[in-house]
């Protein structure tokens, strides 16, 4: 996996490219959460490898301070674009002909996911298909664009008790004290998540899906979370499942569990995320 970088502004960034499979393969564009890098969510994923050998072109964006702007929080930083640094990153990548130009693929865990799901709602990306991993929609990004702009196929991953981003919605980040210390150090307002049902229920109304999901209880590997599988399908549309882990905590399902899970839960080891949307994104493509 290669490190390079683009000039965005008066800023460098960069990003962490995999080796692609073939000129023009369509792109997963992988969004790491709060505090890693693109290469730590390579690590996180396994998708530097699994990706291309799905027959995908993949690339780890870097957030600055390793975290995201929506562009709606972070006063202090307004000026920095990480919308145009995603764009552009997109477009170097369909101009140099590593992927294809179109829509893509966007993947994102925790604070990843938040900006996966703005761009995608918004339209700021033109999106074939989005994963959220332990992150949901910001209430500031769904109250300025209460459905999504178009339609996309949508996979999440999502504990009922990680701590970090409710299930059920309320403040994100580490909760009590703090959380709120650590924001204002930051010189931010705290953010507030949607409920992941009202997130995914936002795109299955988008893409056309019935109202209700279907309801399948997983086999689960012993020691890991139960599974239930909530799905909003209807045929010739984008699909939108919902793997939701009964007591599950803050992670990537089938990653590392990368901190104590009294601190974040537990990681569903067994549940095997990034398998789960390569074939998504091949089904879709």
């Amino acid at each position: 996996m290669q490190r390079q970088w683009l000039e965005i502004g008066a800023a460098r960034r960069t990003f962490w490219l995999a080796p692609a499979p073939r000129p023009e393969a369509p792109l997963l564009v992988v969004l790491h959460g709060l505090g890693m890098t693109g290469q730590d969510m390579a690590t996180f994923t396994g998708l530097a490898r699994r990706g291309p050998d799905a027959g995908f072109a993949v690339v780890f964006p870097d957030g600055l301070d390793q975290r995201w702007n929506d562009g709606l929080r972070r006063p202090r930083e307004k000026d920095l674009d990480d919308t145009g640094f995603i764009t552009a990153l997109i477009g170097r990548l369909a101009a140099d002909g590593v992927a294809r130009g179109g829509a893509v693929y966007l993947i994102g865990i925790s604070g990843g996911a938040s900006f996966a799901e703005h761009l995608a709602r918004h339209a700021l990306v033109e999106s074939a298909g989005i994963v959220l991993a332990a992150g949901t929609a910001t209430a500031l990004s769904r109250e300025s664009s209460p459905a999504p702009a178009a339609p996309a196929a949508m996979l999440l991953f999502e504990g009922t008790a990680d701590p970090m981003v409710p299930y059920e919605g309320g403040e994100i980040g580490p909760p009590g004290l703090l959380g709120h210390f650590a924001d204002r150090k930051r010189g931010e307002p705290r953010r507030v998540g949607v409920a992941v049902e009202t997130v995914a229920a936002d795109w299955a109304a988008v893409n056309g899906a019935r109202a209700e999901p279907s309801v399948e209880q997983l086999t689960s590997a012993p020691g890991d979370p139960p599974v239930t599988r909530l799905s909003w399908r209807e045929t010739g549309r984008p699909p939108v499942v919902l793997y939701r882990i009964e007591g599950g905590g803050h992670g990537w399902p089938g990653g590392p569990q990368h901190l104590p899970a009294r601190l974040i839960g537990p990681v569903a080891r067994q549940l095997d995320a990034t398998g789960i949307l390569l074939e998504m994104a091949q089904d879709e493509r």
